[in-house]
């Protein structure tokens, strides 16, 4: 008998995309070390996968076969593009506004950070080499547009808007000098971008639970982590970076108290949203929930 999230992670370790062995655009911009696994053609020992990578999958192919149904002449719906010798699935192109749309689901906090920071890089990145893509085989692509929809809400929100935005040659060009610069490094001497317990290493085909042979050679019975030590067994400078951090931490946590208590001089007596002029983001002031007598301030996308 299987649960639920058994049946999920199954279905994730069948997708081809997560059994594609090549480097796709997805894994620009992602962990450098793991696009060294890939690249060096290292045999994966992860199977675990990824539970909210096959949702988004599910959400992918029912927006497709949507837009098979509806698509306009000239549209594109997960249509294959190669560049730089990746090879890739863009979700869909419009031919009336020459627009490549990538779609992204995401958890609604995360969404809240996209909405105030915009779309991560490699998110850009990816839609970006769609594009260049297209315009390599001759198809008349000239701007992107990303979809983020929250998988617990269901909020849609679109960046940079519906009308989308002219390709950026940048974009593209920082996309292959990342991807160079990985090639290019011993693997070895790689980075690991994210932590053991995170989403990403917990899902990543070269980590998992017991870190795979990405963590592998940590002190035994300590911290996955302490490979880096092993790796650069410089106590006193790792020393001085945990003192470095923590007195950054306590000089910021210091300049937030300030001005947050700055800032109390203009909240309105109920809260709410403030517009500051000469500020990207207006201010939301909330009561705190666990201690109403108190207020949180967040920040929030200004109106545009």
């Amino acid at each position: 008998m299987k649960t639920t999230s058994q049946l999920l992670l199954l279905a994730d370790q069948r997708r081809p995309r997560t059994q594609q062995r090549e480097i796709g655009f997805s894994d620009l911009r992602s962990c450098r070390k793991r696009t060294g696994y890939k690249l060096a053609g290292t045999e994966p020992v992860n199977q675990l996968g990824s539970i909210q990578a096959v949702i988004g999958s599910a959400v992918h192919d029912m927006v497709a076969d949507i837009m098979r149904q509806v698509a306009e002449p000239g549209d594109l719906v997960e249509h294959q593009v190669t560049f730089a010798g990746i090879k890739g699935h863009l979700d869909r192109y419009e031919a009336s506004t020459e627009t490549v749309v990538d779609t992204k689901t995401t958890s609604s906090r995360w969404l809240e950070h996209i909405k105030l920071h915009g779309p991560e890089l490699g998110h850009l990145w990816q839609v970006s080499c769609y594009c260049a893509g297209l315009i390599a085989a001759g198809v008349p692509a000239k701007r992107i547009r990303i979809e983020y929809l929250a998988r617990d809400t269901g909020e849609e929100w679109i960046w940079p808007g519906t009308d989308g935005m002219l390709l950026n040659p940048r974009n593209v060009r920082d996309a292959m000098q990342w991807l160079e610069a990985v090639r290019d490094a011993d693997l070895d001497m790689l980075p690991r971008d994210h932590e053991p317990d995170s989403v990403f290493c917990l899902g990543c085909p070269f980590g998992g639970p017991d870190g795979g042979i990405c963590w592998e050679g940590h002190v035994p019975e300590r911290d996955r982590r302490t490979v880096r030590f092993v790796e650069d067994p410089d106590a006193a400078a790792w020393a001085t970076k945990l003192w470095a951090a923590r007195q950054r931490k306590k000089a910021d946590t210091e300049d937030e108290d300030q001005a947050k208590g700055a800032l109390d001089a203009i909240r309105p007596d109920d809260g709410g949203r403030v517009h500051v002029d000469g500020f990207d983001k207006d201010l939301d002031f909330r009561r705190n929930a666990k201690d109403p007598e108190k207020w949180a301030l967040y920040f929030v996308a200004g109106a545009s």
